[in-house]
């Protein structure tokens, strides 16, 4: 139990960590894409699509952040098979879901881009398999407690 709780503990700290992270990459990611696209060499089309796609993702990037903590304060509550968690499993799978159509357009200015949709498609499936499996696990959890 000890090291479920420094575990939990952990990984609030890297949850923060990249929240703070996000924050201010939001701020400053305009004159970083901009470095990084002179750095290689890239024009201002490279620029402005690694701009806009950001923007575009980080709504989706905050949310998956916001509903991270939660499923983590879930789980700190002993809340794990609940019809709350699966909502926050669902919630994420959309999440990066959402991410795909929106970063495709990137892949045509960076070929090294390509995986950034191709790993929200498969956290999107993965995702969805884990929410099926806490839904199934909730129902099990409810009729169990309608026994006892």
């Amino acid at each position: 139990m000890k090291k479920f709780k420094r575990s939990i503990k952990f990984l609030f700290g890297i949850l923060v960590f990249l929240s703070i992270v996000f924050g201010v990459l939001l701020f400053l990611a305009p004159s970083l894409f901009d470095w990084y696209c002179g750095f290689i060499g890239r024009d201002i089309d490279s620029y402005k699509s690694l701009v806009i796609v950001f923007y575009l993702c980080s709504p989706s990037a905050a949310l998956t952040l916001l509903f991270l903590f939660k499923f983590l304060l879930q789980i700190k509550n002993n809340e794990i098979f609940s019809k709350e968690t699966t909502k926050i499993l669902k919630i994420l799978s959309w999440c990066c879901l959402s991410i795909v159509p929106l970063s495709i357009p990137l892949c045509f200015h960076f070929l090294a881009s390509f995986p950034i949709p191709a790993a929200g498609l498969f956290m999107w499936l993965f995702l969805t398999i884990i929410k099926n499996a806490f839904e199934y696990g909730a129902e099990i959890k409810d009729e169990n407690d309608l026994t006892v």
